[in-house]
């Protein structure tokens, strides 16, 4: 519970129960090393994997997902939650880690495998599935022939990037930002650099930027002569910033009502009726391109509703978080691609829950899985580690 629950690693999860150890005087017995607490863990993880992968819901969704390349590899995840919005974002504690598999590439033939899988396994159907816009997702979701809702964050990443990505003004601010963060860095002026943009999914992750530069334009009067000088190019943007950031409070609008009340109709309707009144009313072209293409996304989502009460969870926020926990906690070395440690993922979703905590008989699940359990589990569903191939080969010379 310490590693699954804490940022702690392995060692230091066992330097922490040799502190215990010696405050109480040696009533803990004798302290596990990292190895042994993480053969616990993978072993109470595939326990949860194989026991409890079935949505509790009767009415569930799905999640569906890859990680970014690791190695040569990449995961497929299926997440199982409630299908009805519980009232705030999702938690991990909501959660059922149903499908997990490892490949070098995912095609829409294999995402529809993997789904008709785990429904097969279940017994039930999901009411919907939740995905980004990636082709292999969609057209695997297609030919399930289930109800799919584009995720909402990925979409307006998606709009953005329509009405801005290539325009002039846009291209040439965001250059200059890179090129100034590389040149004031580790200098006096470096106080002031606005915020590193992500390669990936930059689009999703406007506001910081917007921000930084509206608030650079409020306060550039009061700047120092060197720093005005520095970053004279700022107010050069100002109606380009100015509009990103009408558009960005939007989608943060937006975001906040249908991530945390759910995405039903009387939602969508609040939500079509700001974009017309604060973004396309009034407004220059691309951004009043940018305001119908939420109006078309919305509209498209609004239809798979199929009752006026329904809310749905039409965002994936929950297996990013999954996958950046995971991340997290797995070793840094490429070389080992997806390894059996993936089973952290279905144990951190059944050990976040309090209450599920309470009746979870650590003992006797760890009686019950063997090592050679977790031996099997790989061969079927990871891909040959590496790393591991090597130690054997140059432990064989001499």
């Amino acid at each position: 519970m310490i590693y699954i629950r804490t940022n702690c690693g392995l060692r230091t999860v066992v330097k922490i129960l040799e502190i215990f150890n010696d405050v109480l005087e040696g009533k803990c017995g004798k302290v596990p090393c990292y190895n042994t607490v993480e053969n616990w863990m993978k072993k109470l993880g595939l326990s949860a994997y194989e026991n409890d992968s079935k949505p509790t819901d009767k009415k569930f969704a799905y999640i569906i997902d890859e990680s970014i390349m690791v190695n040569r590899e990449k995961l497929l995840l299926i997440l199982g939650v409630p299908a009805e919005h519980p009232g705030r974002p999702l938690k991990h504690e909501d959660v059922t880690v149903v499908s997990m598999k490892s490949g070098g590439s995912f095609k829409g033939d294999d995402i529809k495998q993997e789904i008709e899988k785990s429904i097969k396994e279940i017994k039930a159907k999901p009411e919907y599935v939740i995905s980004d816009q990636a082709h292999n997702l969609t057209n695997g979701i297609s030919q399930s022939e289930l109800l799919h809702h584009i995720d909402i964050s990925h979409a307006m990443g998606t709009c953005f990037k329509h009405a801005y990505g290539n325009e002039p003004d846009f291209v040439d601010f965001t250059t200059l930002l890179g090129k100034v963060r590389l040149q004031y860095h580790l200098t006096d002026k470096a106080y002031l650099l606005p915020p590193n943009m992500r390669s990936i999914a930059r689009f999703m992750n406007l506001n910081s930027w917007v921000d930084w530069g509206n608030k650079m334009l409020g306060c550039f009067g009061n700047l120092p002569k060197e720093m005005q000088d520095a970053y004279s190019f700022v107010p050069d943007y100002k109606e380009l910033l100015v509009e990103l950031k009408i558009a960005v409070d939007a989608v943060e609008y937006i975001e906040t009502i249908c991530k945390t009340e759910g995405f039903n109709l009387a939602n969508c309707k609040k939500c079509k009726r700001y974009i017309t009144q604060h973004v396309i009313g009034n407004a220059n072209n691309r951004r009043a391109m940018f305001g119908i293409r939420v109006l078309e996304y919305l509209k498209q989502q609004e239809e798979k509703l199929k009752s006026s009460y329904e809310a749905h969870n039409i965002s994936s926020d929950i297996i990013e978080s999954t996958f950046g926990v995971f991340k997290q906690k797995k070793s840094p070395n490429k070389l080992y691609g997806i390894t059996p440690f993936v089973l952290f993922i279905p144990l951190h979703a059944k050990l976040k829950n309090d209450s599920a905590t309470k009746t979870f008989n650590f003992k006797e699940r760890l009686c019950n899985v063997k090592l050679k359990d977790i031996d099997a589990f790989a061969k079927k569903h990871m891909s040959i580690n590496w790393v591991t191939e090597r130690t054997k080969q140059l432990k064989n010379v001499g």
